[in-house]
């Protein structure tokens, strides 16, 4: 869930300010008046991380929001039931709210036990605020965009399309500190499940207390994870400080972590260059060959598993025909993006998974299957599909007669040279004019969300480490990202997949069901792969290395700032 997840910096402020703390944090217990010390680093007196966001978060109610820059928060704020941690250079879960966790033979029936913990306000957390937040983001009128995620749990898609009661979920609590998960069947990937923002735990009245407003502002949550929000200055800055009350405070090192909203690429980099952040991410080739000379910075290149995308609104009467959207897919030159707005930074993608996610114990996913845009891009020619499809609807054979709109999320210099860029492929390839459409990301996801836009772009960072992560997305239930395609073939291989065990064979569905993606939908138009090319001073301690770990800034400390 986490994604929800635009722009050129997007992933590189989701990326940096949810840099996590992993590993081992052994403490070196000193005598009083010693200094304290880390993994033999001495600590500084003032422990604050300086990060940022590219943008502001849409709302940090966890069932309602979708995008990276909430996801970040609330990692902080919030305690799920696990958390993804590293060791060895590997990901590891590891137990959060729950202090440990078994099921039933067949794996369909999940018990977990909760830890003593406390919400921010005081009160203990309890197995039935797990039972609440869950069922909330099922439950239809909540209208939660990350439903799809958990409709694994027993009649959870009976549930959230409305067909039983909320109250015939298959979650319970089974005392205060237990809480009892059963599925409709035995799910390979569920408690990959656990530490998105799909299974956060609730306040029920605190949610009811404030209702529409609840996350919408620092006094409107209350939070049970290692931080809690002390200020949220909006489109400014958000300041978290360390939870006292949180039950593993004692190995919580900073006070405070202190969130920037930035969306200038000069204001970052120069804010990193005099060390008023404390990490950045970059794209462009002069800044990253200037951080990467600084003695002081550690650099990490890696390639990530998100993708930046287009995407289609299939109710339009023009985007409503599969030729029209293939020709607006296949009229990209990924490789002239990745080098002429990436500068090479990032790779041309020909798919909806991206690089770098594994099915299992036979490895990752790209590598035992194709890109399925390849084998189009072969026997298509964009400019036929165009003028095919406009002959389907009637439209004539002018291409520059149909009017087309390119929704933004921002409003920055950097979006609009991307739209123009746009502007110049689509009238060279498609003969087509494209009208720019540049919003503020709130009033963007409102537009997109209630079917008011033709052609969209995105980011979208992967929830978990499983090609169904990002396949599931484009069921006909998931309102994650507005194309309103359906294809019930498509959906039944999602289906299918979900619950099938064998690795060999559950790769053979995920092949199938992203062929059909493309062949019979292209509601979706990857673009690129994203790379992180991510800097951090050295006093900051304790960083993450791995795309998929959620320990948030848990376990950061500074040391020698």
């Amino acid at each position: 869930m986490k994604m929800k997840r635009l722009l050129a910096l997007a992933l590189a402020g989701v990326m940096t300010f949810s840099m996590a703390a992993c590993g081992g944090g052994s403490e070196d217990k000193k005598a009083e008046g010693e200094q304290k010390t880390v993994n033999g680093d001495v600590l500084d007196a003032e422990q604050h991380f300086n990060t940022y966001l590219f943008s502001e978060p849409s709302t940090l109610d966890s069932v309602k929001g979708n995008d990276n820059y909430g996801n970040g928060i609330l990692l902080n704020i919030m305690e799920p039931l696990t958390r993804m941690d590293e060791e060895d250079g590997k990901n590891v879960r590891v137990g959060a709210g729950a202090e440990s966790w078994e099921s039933n033979e067949d794996g369909s029936v999940w018990t977990f036990k909760l830890r003593e913990n406390q919400w921010s306000d005081g009160k203990p957390v309890t197995a039935e605020d797990y039972v609440y937040g869950i069922t909330r983001t099922l439950d239809p009128e909540a209208g939660s965009p990350n439903a799809y995620l958990i409709t694994c749990i027993k009649n959870g898609v009976a549930v959230n399309n409305g067909e039983k009661a909320v109250s015939e979920l298959g979650i319970k609590a089974l005392d205060e500190k237990t809480l009892e998960i059963t599925l409709e069947s035995p799910t390979p990937y569920f408690l990959s499940l656990t530490d998105t923002r799909a299974m956060f735990p609730q306040r029920k009245d605190i949610v009811e207390k404030y209702g529409e407003t609840y996350g919408a502002e620092k006094d409107n949550i209350v939070g049970n994870g290692p931080f809690v929000l002390q200020t949220w200055t909006h489109n400014s800055e958000i300041v978290l400080a360390k939870n006292e009350k949180y039950w593993d405070a004692e190995n919580v090192h900073l006070q405070n972590v202190n969130y920037k909203i930035l969306n200038d690429e000069n204001a970052i980099y120069n804010s990193f260059e005099n060390k008023s952040l404390d990490t950045c991410n970059s794209g462009t080739p002069e800044w990253i060959d200037r951080f990467k000379s600084k003695e002081d910075v550690v650099y990490t290149k890696s390639v990530t598993p998100s993708v930046r995308f287009h995407f289609f609104n299939t109710k339009d009467e023009l985007f409503a025909n599969e030729n029209i959207r293939k020709a607006f897919t296949l009229a990209i030159n990924r490789e002239e993006v990745a080098k002429s707005i990436y500068f090479d930074t990032m790779d041309p993608l020909y798919s909806w998974v991206p690089d770098g996610v594994s099915t299992g114990e036979i490895g990752i996913y790209r590598e035992q299957v194709e890109e399925p845009l390849k084998a189009m891009y072969e026997s298509e020619n964009p400019k036929e599909l165009l003028l095919k499809g406009m002959e389907e609807l009637g439209l004539g054979s002018d291409p520059s007669k149909l009017k087309v709109k390119f929704t933004l999320g921002d409003t920055n210099q950097w979006i609009r040279n991307y739209g123009e860029y746009y502007q110049q492929v689509f009238k060279k390839e498609l003969g087509v004019n494209i009208e720019l459409d540049t919003n503020e990301w709130g009033t963007f996801q409102s537009k997109t969300n209630s079917g008011d836009y033709q052609m969209g772009y995105m980011v979208w960072g992967i929830d978990y480490n499983d090609p169904i992560a990002m396949l599931s997305l484009m069921k006909s239930t998931s309102k994650s990202i507005p194309t309103f395609w359906e294809n019930a073939e498509y959906d039944a291989l999602i289906d299918q997949a979900s619950v099938e065990m064998d690795e060999q064979k559950r790769v053979e569905l995920y092949q199938q069901a992203e062929k059909i993606l493309f062949e019979e939908g292209c509601a979706l138009c990857p673009v690129v792969n994203e790379s992180s090319h991510s800097f951090i001073y050295e006093y900051v301690k304790n960083t993450s290395k791995l795309p998929f770990t959620t320990m948030g800034s848990k376990k950061l400390y500074i040391s020698g700032r």
